[in-house]
C-alpha cells in the first residue's frame, strides 16, 4: 500500500509537527513494509524535520500536474497525480489526521470486492461543506470529509475528479472559491459510486472529526480509531498530544 501526504505553502512550518505525528501514527499500526511518501514544495525543510520516517518528493515531480494552482481550495493535495500507482491501494491522509488503533474497518473495506473507495463522514451534512461545488451537488451527493481517502488497487478517481476540477476552473470565480471546494469536488465525483454501493463511508463515531465545532466536548479517545484535528488551528491535536505521545512512545 501507499500512504501519502502533501504539505506546501505558508502553513508548512506550522504543520510539520502534526505531519510527523500523522505519519508515525500510521506506521505504528501498519508497519514498515508499505510506502510512506510526502509531496512538498520544500524538500530540504521536510527532510531535515522528518528525518527518514517517510520518502520526500517534490510536488512538481510530474509533467501532468494540473492541480498545482494557487487557490483557497486545497487542490494541491493531489499533486503530482491523483493516483500514484493504479496497482496499489492508496491512502491519502491530511497532516492533521491521526490513527490511534488498528483500523479493522479499513481492512474489511480492502477485502470487500464490491467496494472501490473509502472516505470519512462529515460531522453534520451541510451545503457549505461542498464549498462552491454545491452548485454541482445533487440530492444524493454525500457529505464526506476528505481528510482520509482510500482508492483501492485497480481503481482511481482521477478521471471523475479531473472533470470536476475542469468545471470548477471554468465556472468558479476567484471571489467564489472556498477552502472546501476540493472536498466538494471529490464528493461530487464519488456520487455515482455511492449510488452503486461501491463507496464505503467510515463510521463517524470511530473515525471522528474533532474541533471547535465538531465533537468539541469529547474528553477521551478510548473508543476512537482515528481522528481529524480539523483546520485551521487544530486544537484537538494539542489537546490529545500527550495521548499520542504514549501511543507512539515519544
Amino acid at each position: 500500500m501507499i500512504f501519502r501526504w502533501t504539505i506546501w505553502g505558508e502553513y508548512k512550518l506550522k504543520n510539520i509537527e502534526l505531519l510527523k505525528y500523522s505519519i508515525l501514527s500510521f506506521k505504528k499500526q501498519f508497519g514498515e513494509s508499505h510506502n510512506y511518501v510526502v509531496y512538498t514544495d520544500d524538500e530540504k525543510t521536510l527532510k531535515e524535520n522528518l528525518r527518514g520516517i517517510a520518502e520526500i518528493f517534490n510536488i512538481n515531480s510530474c509533467v501532468e500536474n494540473k492541480y498545482n494552482i494557487k487557490s483557497k481550495a486545497t487542490w494541491m493535495k493531489w499533486c503530482p497525480l491523483v493516483k500514484l500507482d493504479i496497482d496499489k491501494t492508496e491512502i491519502y491522509v491530511d497532516s492533521d489526521v491521526f490513527l490511534l488503533k488498528y483500523p479493522i474497518e479499513i481492512e474489511n473495506f480492502i477485502t470487500n470486492p464490491k467496494l472501490k473507495f473509502a472516505i470519512m463522514d462529515e460531522f453534520y451534512g451541510q451545503p457549505w461543506q461542498h464549498g462552491a461545488m454545491q452548485k454541482r451537488a445533487t440530492k444524493v451527493t454525500p457529505f464526506v470529509n476528505a481528510g482520509l481517502f482510500i482508492q483501492k488497487a485497480g481503481y482511481s478517481i482521477s478521471g471523475e475528479l479531473s472533470e470536476e476540477f475542469d468545471w470548477w476552473v471554468q465556472n468558479i470565480s476567484k471571489d467564489e472559491q472556498t477552502h472546501h471546494d476540493e472536498q466538494g469536488a471529490l464528493a461530487v465525483a464519488l456520487t455515482n459510486y455511492l449510488e452503486k454501493q461501491e463507496l464505503y463511508i467510515l463510521p463517524k463515531d470511530k473515525y471522528m472529526l474533532i474541533g471547535p465545532n465538531e465533537n468539541k466536548g469529547i474528553k477521551d479517545l478510548e473508543q476512537v480509531i482515528l481522528f481529524h484535528a480539523v483546520y485551521p488551528d487544530h486544537p484537538a491535536f494539542y489537546k490529545f498530544k500527550d495521548y499520542l505521545d504514549k501511543i507512539l512512545n515519544l
